[in-house]
Protein backbone atom coordinates (compact mmCIF):
# COMPACT_ATOMS: atom_id res chain seq x y z
CA UNK A 1 0.00 0.00 0.00
CA UNK A 2 2.67 2.42 0.71
CA UNK A 3 4.46 1.85 -2.45
CA UNK A 4 1.31 2.63 -4.49
CA UNK A 5 1.09 5.18 -2.77
CA UNK A 6 4.40 6.39 -4.04
CA UNK A 7 4.20 6.48 -7.22
CA UNK A 8 3.64 10.17 -7.92
CA UNK A 9 7.28 11.39 -8.28
CA UNK A 10 8.52 14.81 -9.12
CA UNK A 11 10.64 15.55 -12.22
CA UNK A 12 14.04 17.61 -12.45
CA UNK A 13 12.08 20.92 -13.81
CA UNK A 14 10.20 20.61 -10.77
CA UNK A 15 12.83 20.15 -8.33
CA UNK A 16 14.63 23.01 -10.08
CA UNK A 17 11.68 25.40 -9.04
CA UNK A 18 11.04 24.65 -5.58
CA UNK A 19 14.77 24.10 -4.83
CA UNK A 20 17.63 26.98 -6.27
CA UNK A 21 20.12 24.40 -4.69
CA UNK A 22 19.45 21.47 -6.66
CA UNK A 23 22.35 21.92 -8.91
CA UNK A 24 24.51 22.54 -6.74
CA UNK A 25 24.31 19.06 -5.25
CA UNK A 26 22.99 16.87 -8.21
CA UNK A 27 24.67 18.64 -10.87
CA UNK A 28 23.63 16.16 -13.45
CA UNK A 29 20.78 13.96 -13.90
CA UNK A 30 21.25 10.34 -11.70
CA UNK A 31 24.12 11.74 -9.43
CA UNK A 32 24.11 13.07 -6.02
CA UNK A 33 27.01 14.91 -4.17
CA UNK A 34 27.23 13.78 -0.91
CA UNK A 35 30.18 16.13 -0.23
CA UNK A 36 27.81 19.28 -1.54
CA UNK A 37 24.54 18.30 0.43
CA UNK A 38 26.95 17.85 3.73
CA UNK A 39 27.81 21.38 3.00
CA UNK A 40 24.33 22.80 2.30
CA UNK A 41 23.20 20.81 5.45
CA UNK A 42 25.91 22.56 7.87
CA UNK A 43 24.84 25.58 6.02
CA UNK A 44 20.82 25.59 6.23
CA UNK A 45 19.89 22.47 7.75
CA UNK A 46 16.28 22.90 6.55
CA UNK A 47 17.00 23.58 3.33
CA UNK A 48 18.85 20.01 3.09
CA UNK A 49 16.20 18.45 4.71
CA UNK A 50 13.49 19.95 2.28
CA UNK A 51 15.31 19.00 -0.93
CA UNK A 52 16.79 15.26 0.39
CA UNK A 53 13.18 14.55 1.10
CA UNK A 54 12.06 15.93 -2.65
CA UNK A 55 15.27 13.76 -4.62
CA UNK A 56 13.38 10.49 -2.87
CA UNK A 57 10.37 11.60 -4.90
CA UNK A 58 12.61 12.28 -7.87
CA UNK A 59 11.36 10.80 -11.15
CA UNK A 60 15.32 10.16 -11.87
CA UNK A 61 15.53 6.46 -10.19
CA UNK A 62 19.14 6.64 -9.80
CA UNK A 63 18.91 9.67 -8.17
CA UNK A 64 15.91 8.62 -6.22
CA UNK A 65 17.61 5.94 -5.49
CA UNK A 66 20.71 7.37 -4.19
CA UNK A 67 18.75 9.95 -2.07
CA UNK A 68 16.73 7.62 0.02
CA UNK A 69 20.12 5.87 1.14
CA UNK A 70 21.01 9.15 1.67
CA UNK A 71 17.59 9.98 3.84
CA UNK A 72 18.05 6.65 5.69
CA UNK A 73 21.58 7.48 6.83
CA UNK A 74 21.08 11.22 7.86
CA UNK A 75 17.38 10.61 9.50
CA UNK A 76 18.12 7.61 11.40
CA UNK A 77 21.29 9.62 12.89
CA UNK A 78 19.40 13.11 13.80
CA UNK A 79 17.02 10.70 15.45
CA UNK A 80 19.69 9.23 17.89
CA UNK A 81 18.51 12.12 20.78
CA UNK A 82 21.83 11.78 22.85
CA UNK A 83 20.56 10.73 26.24
CA UNK A 84 16.92 10.25 25.54
CA UNK A 85 15.14 7.88 26.98
CA UNK A 86 11.43 6.60 26.93
CA UNK A 87 11.56 5.93 30.72
CA UNK A 88 7.81 7.74 31.63
CA UNK A 89 7.09 10.02 33.59
CA UNK A 90 7.93 9.55 37.60
CA UNK A 91 5.14 9.33 40.23
CA UNK A 92 4.48 8.44 43.51
CA UNK A 93 2.50 4.58 43.76
CA UNK A 94 1.83 2.62 46.42
CA UNK A 95 3.36 -0.80 46.54
CA UNK A 96 3.80 -3.72 50.25
CA UNK A 97 6.94 -2.66 52.02
CA UNK A 98 10.16 -4.04 50.69
CA UNK A 99 12.52 -1.38 52.20
CA UNK A 100 11.96 0.75 49.68
CA UNK A 101 9.83 4.26 50.00
CA UNK A 102 8.24 5.97 52.51
CA UNK A 103 5.35 4.33 54.96
CA UNK A 104 1.88 5.48 54.03
CA UNK A 105 0.10 5.03 57.12
CA UNK A 106 -2.99 6.07 56.06
CA UNK A 107 -3.40 3.86 53.41
CA UNK A 108 -1.49 0.98 55.80
CA UNK A 109 -4.45 1.48 58.29
CA UNK A 110 -7.19 1.49 55.53
CA UNK A 111 -5.66 -1.40 54.09
CA UNK A 112 -5.11 -3.82 57.39
CA UNK A 113 -8.66 -2.41 58.38
CA UNK A 114 -7.21 -0.56 61.13
CA UNK A 115 -5.20 -3.10 62.48
CA UNK A 116 -2.07 -3.73 60.71
CA UNK A 117 -0.03 -7.22 62.08
CA UNK A 118 2.47 -8.21 60.00
CA UNK A 119 5.18 -6.40 57.80
CA UNK A 120 3.17 -7.97 54.86
CA UNK A 121 0.56 -5.27 55.56
CA UNK A 122 2.78 -1.89 55.64
CA UNK A 123 2.39 -0.34 52.49
CA UNK A 124 4.95 2.17 51.04
CA UNK A 125 5.02 5.01 47.95
CA UNK A 126 7.98 5.22 45.98
CA UNK A 127 9.16 6.97 42.88
CA UNK A 128 7.97 5.02 40.35
CA UNK A 129 8.63 4.84 36.04
CA UNK A 130 5.03 3.31 34.74
CA UNK A 131 5.63 1.65 31.68
CA UNK A 132 4.51 3.86 28.40
CA UNK A 133 2.86 2.20 25.17
CA UNK A 134 3.75 5.52 22.60
CA UNK A 135 1.93 6.21 19.34
CA UNK A 136 3.29 8.76 16.62
CA UNK A 137 0.83 10.01 14.41
CA UNK A 138 2.13 11.33 11.56
CA UNK A 139 0.28 13.57 9.27
CA UNK A 140 0.66 13.21 5.37
CA UNK A 141 -1.95 15.04 3.87
CA UNK A 142 -2.05 17.74 1.16
CA UNK A 143 0.03 20.12 3.55
CA UNK A 144 2.67 18.18 3.98
CA UNK A 145 5.51 18.40 1.67
CA UNK A 146 9.21 18.06 0.85
CA UNK A 147 10.48 19.80 4.63
CA UNK A 148 7.47 18.56 6.44
CA UNK A 149 8.13 14.96 4.96
CA UNK A 150 11.43 15.04 6.07
CA UNK A 151 11.25 16.20 9.40
CA UNK A 152 8.43 13.91 9.85
CA UNK A 153 10.72 10.91 8.70
CA UNK A 154 13.40 11.92 11.30
CA UNK A 155 10.69 12.49 13.95
CA UNK A 156 9.82 8.38 13.57
CA UNK A 157 13.51 7.05 13.34
CA UNK A 158 13.51 9.22 16.91
CA UNK A 159 10.78 7.47 18.49
CA UNK A 160 11.59 3.81 17.40
CA UNK A 161 15.30 4.42 18.25
CA UNK A 162 14.87 6.10 21.55
CA UNK A 163 12.04 3.59 22.88
CA UNK A 164 13.44 1.25 26.18
CA UNK A 165 11.92 -1.76 28.20
CA UNK A 166 9.93 0.09 29.51
CA UNK A 167 8.13 1.40 26.29
CA UNK A 168 6.67 -0.07 23.17
CA UNK A 169 6.09 2.33 20.37
CA UNK A 170 4.21 2.34 16.59
CA UNK A 171 3.82 4.17 14.14
CA UNK A 172 0.76 5.57 12.77
CA UNK A 173 0.99 8.09 9.21
CA UNK A 174 -2.32 9.61 8.15
CA UNK A 175 -4.48 12.07 5.82
CA UNK A 176 -8.20 11.02 4.81
CA UNK A 177 -7.25 7.57 6.81
CA UNK A 178 -4.51 5.89 8.54
CA UNK A 179 -2.12 3.83 7.70
CA UNK A 180 -0.22 1.26 10.69
CA UNK A 181 3.58 1.48 9.59
CA UNK A 182 4.16 -0.13 12.83
CA UNK A 183 2.15 -1.62 15.02
CA UNK A 184 2.41 -2.05 18.65
CA UNK A 185 4.93 -4.68 19.65
CA UNK A 186 6.35 -4.70 16.58
CA UNK A 187 9.99 -3.77 15.57
CA UNK A 188 10.92 -2.62 12.00
CA UNK A 189 14.00 -1.33 11.14
CA UNK A 190 14.19 2.85 11.84
CA UNK A 191 15.62 2.83 8.03
CA UNK A 192 12.44 1.09 6.80
CA UNK A 193 10.25 3.75 8.53
CA UNK A 194 11.96 6.39 6.82
CA UNK A 195 11.62 5.17 3.64
CA UNK A 196 7.84 4.53 4.19
CA UNK A 197 7.61 8.09 5.06
CA UNK A 198 9.36 9.44 2.26
CA UNK A 199 7.36 7.37 -0.04
CA UNK A 200 3.64 8.86 1.14
CA UNK A 201 3.91 11.81 -0.42
CA UNK A 202 1.33 14.57 1.11
CA UNK A 203 -2.01 14.09 -0.40
CA UNK A 204 -5.64 14.20 0.31
CA UNK A 205 -7.33 15.93 3.37
CA UNK A 206 -7.17 15.86 6.98
CA UNK A 207 -8.89 13.49 9.70
CA UNK A 208 -7.41 13.86 12.86
CA UNK A 209 -10.34 12.02 14.46
CA UNK A 210 -9.67 9.09 12.61
CA UNK A 211 -6.08 9.03 13.36
CA UNK A 212 -6.71 9.64 17.33
CA UNK A 213 -9.34 6.24 17.11
CA UNK A 214 -6.53 4.55 15.29
CA UNK A 215 -4.33 5.38 17.91
CA UNK A 216 -6.21 4.45 20.48
CA UNK A 217 -6.80 1.11 19.42
CA UNK A 218 -2.96 0.28 18.91
CA UNK A 219 -2.35 1.77 22.35
CA UNK A 220 -5.19 -0.54 23.80
CA UNK A 221 -2.67 -3.37 23.16
CA UNK A 222 -1.21 -2.89 26.45
CA UNK A 223 -3.75 -1.90 28.71
CA UNK A 224 -1.08 -2.05 31.81
CA UNK A 225 0.80 0.88 30.24
CA UNK A 226 0.57 4.60 29.99
CA UNK A 227 -0.91 5.68 26.44
CA UNK A 228 0.97 8.37 24.96
CA UNK A 229 0.36 9.71 21.38
CA UNK A 230 2.46 12.15 19.74
CA UNK A 231 0.92 14.11 17.38
CA UNK A 232 3.08 15.38 14.40
CA UNK A 233 0.70 17.40 12.22
CA UNK A 234 -0.66 20.92 11.31
CA UNK A 235 -3.58 20.21 13.24
CA UNK A 236 -6.50 21.58 10.81
CA UNK A 237 -8.52 18.65 10.44
CA UNK A 238 -9.96 19.50 7.22
CA UNK A 239 -13.08 16.19 6.88
CA UNK A 240 -14.56 13.49 9.58
CA UNK A 241 -15.39 14.11 13.11
CA UNK A 242 -14.00 16.85 15.85
CA UNK A 243 -11.17 15.08 17.05
CA UNK A 244 -11.80 16.39 20.42
CA UNK A 245 -14.40 14.10 20.80
CA UNK A 246 -11.71 11.38 19.81
CA UNK A 247 -9.72 11.53 23.34
CA UNK A 248 -11.17 8.39 24.96
CA UNK A 249 -8.44 5.90 25.25
CA UNK A 250 -5.88 8.02 25.19
CA UNK A 251 -3.71 9.15 28.97
CA UNK A 252 -2.26 12.06 27.17
CA UNK A 253 -1.49 13.78 23.62
CA UNK A 254 1.24 15.61 23.00
CA UNK A 255 1.71 17.78 19.70
CA UNK A 256 4.36 18.52 17.18
CA UNK A 257 2.59 21.04 15.10
CA UNK A 258 4.26 21.85 11.75
CA UNK A 259 3.09 24.98 10.91
CA UNK A 260 3.09 28.67 12.38
CA UNK A 261 -0.39 29.48 11.27
CA UNK A 262 -2.15 31.05 14.09
CA UNK A 263 -5.22 28.94 13.40
CA UNK A 264 -3.39 25.70 13.05
CA UNK A 265 -1.07 26.98 16.39
CA UNK A 266 -4.21 27.88 18.14
CA UNK A 267 -5.99 24.00 17.28
CA UNK A 268 -2.74 22.19 18.31
CA UNK A 269 -2.46 23.80 21.23
CA UNK A 270 -6.09 23.40 22.12
CA UNK A 271 -5.55 19.60 21.51
CA UNK A 272 -3.03 19.05 23.67
CA UNK A 273 -4.59 20.99 26.47
CA UNK A 274 -7.80 18.48 26.23
CA UNK A 275 -5.41 15.56 26.12
CA UNK A 276 -3.27 16.42 28.81
CA UNK A 277 -0.06 16.98 26.87
CA UNK A 278 1.70 19.70 25.80
CA UNK A 279 2.61 21.45 22.86
CA UNK A 280 5.46 22.04 21.01
CA UNK A 281 6.80 23.93 17.55
CA UNK A 282 8.21 21.58 15.46
CA UNK A 283 8.45 23.79 12.12
CA UNK A 284 11.90 23.23 11.83
CA UNK A 285 14.96 20.88 12.34
CA UNK A 286 16.04 22.38 15.52
CA UNK A 287 12.73 23.07 16.78
CA UNK A 288 11.68 19.59 16.37
CA UNK A 289 14.73 17.82 18.22
CA UNK A 290 14.22 20.00 21.10
CA UNK A 291 10.49 18.91 21.12
CA UNK A 292 11.29 15.23 21.05
CA UNK A 293 14.29 15.54 23.51
CA UNK A 294 11.74 16.92 25.93
CA UNK A 295 8.57 14.20 25.07
CA UNK A 296 11.13 11.41 24.80
CA UNK A 297 13.33 12.00 27.93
Amino acid sequence: MVRDRGRRTLPRRQLERRHAELQQVSPQVGQLDETAFHDLLRADADAAVALLADLAAATDPQLRVHARRLAARLFVRAGRLGGASTTGYRRLAPSRASGEGDLDLDLTFEVAGGRPRHADDLVTRRWVAPKRAICLLVDHSGSMEGHAVGLAAMAAAAVVLNRSERASTSVIAFAKDALVLQALGETRPPAALVDDLLSLRGKGRTDLALALRTASAQLARRPAAERHAILLSDCRATTGADPLGALGGLDRVDVLGTSDDPESVAAGRLLALRARGCYRSATNYVRLQAGLLTLLS
